[in-house]
């Protein structure tokens, strides 16, 4: 049956049906944070962190959750989405760095034949670049390499694709050359998804009771690296990284410690994510003392992050 559209004053009315408190904030004051902050349908999904009773006095009703807890996770959501996509514009342009200077020093590439081969693979790729023409920034020169046959060098090619289209040319390249230092493509697909997601603003932080009913692909190196960190159990490693946004959200802090050359960059990336974890997130820790999904991942996540950043600093 489809749900009804609801004004804000019903939309208040619905949170009390279903239990929510409104013990931080006046009526009026979640009002306007209804109508000029977030939207209630996206709100209330944070509701999914939270256990409902089972009896029959309060069946469906949420145990222990006050509209400043969907609140304050929605304001986390966002901090956590700007994080990432700070950190994953530095990995893509790290990314083309290692990868331009590999070819630099590869005297069996020239950059050209690869971005043949790149194209020989998928025959759309090349209209997808024309599709950009008047479209993107790198018009010009899509527009020129067109009028030349579309004779790319890697070098060009890198300039003008999305960061997906980069991901396939970069396991092509490291598919042909092999490297054990500097081939991350096993990392890429992860952080791709984290990307995504953050962009167009959906929900990161609104499904973290575990069990996860998703199947996700856990690599081994990451997992040997949190095994190392004697505060972490097996079982307490073994139930997080089960988590789809936690277990991506490792591996981008992960890439993005282990890549980052320029130590400026990552240093201003370890800075923000101090800032997130140590600071932030522990604002209003108190919201969320009888949510024991919300405090142990937090605890395992923040603890990861810190032994990375501490470990990979230099």
């Amino acid at each position: 049956m489809p749900k009804k559209k609801l004004t804000i004053p019903e939309q208040l009315e619905d949170m009390r049906s279903k239990g929510i408190a409104f013990d931080y904030a006046s009526e009026q004051d979640i009002c306007n944070f209804l109508k000029y902050n977030n939207y209630y349908f996206k709100l209330k999904s944070y509701g999914k962190n939270y256990d409902r009773y089972t009896n029959a006095a309060k069946q469906g009703q949420y145990i222990h959750l006050d509209f400043a807890y969907l609140q304050e996770l929605s304001t986390l959501d966002m901090y956590l989405r700007k994080t990432i996509l700070f950190i994953t514009l530095d990995i893509e342009h790290a990314l083309k760095v290692q990868l331009l200077h590999d070819l630099s020093e590869n005297s069996e590439e020239d950059g050209y034949h690869i971005v043949k081969q790149y194209f020989d693979t998928d025959y759309t790729r090349i209209k997808s670049l024309h599709d950009k023409i008047g479209k993107s920034a790198s018009s010009n020169l899509i527009e020129k390499k067109r009028e030349l046959k579309d004779h790319y060098a890697l070098w060009e090619i890198v300039e003008v694709i999305s960061f997906g289209e980069f991901i396939d040319l970069y396991c092509l390249y490291y598919s042909i050359y092999p490297s054990k230092s500097n081939d991350f493509s096993s990392y890429l697909w992860s952080i791709k998804f984290l990307r995504n997601a953050a962009a167009h603003n959906n929900r990161l932080l609104n499904n973290l009771k575990a069990p996860c009913r998703v199947t996700i692909h856990k690599t081994k190196e990451i997992q040997h690296e949190i095994s190392k960190i004697k505060s972490i159990s097996k079982n307490v490693r073994m139930k997080w990284m089960e988590n789809p946004v936690i277990h991506d959200f490792v591996v981008l802090v992960f890439v993005f410690v282990r890549l980052t050359k320029s130590a400026g960059i990552k240093q201003k990336g370890i800075e923000n994510l101090n800032w997130l974890f140590n600071e932030r997130m522990l604002k209003h820790k108190d919201f969320f003392i009888k949510n024991a999904s919300i405090t142990e991942s937090y605890r395992f996540t923040s603890k990861v992050v810190n032994y990375f950043c501490n470990k990979y600093r230099k």
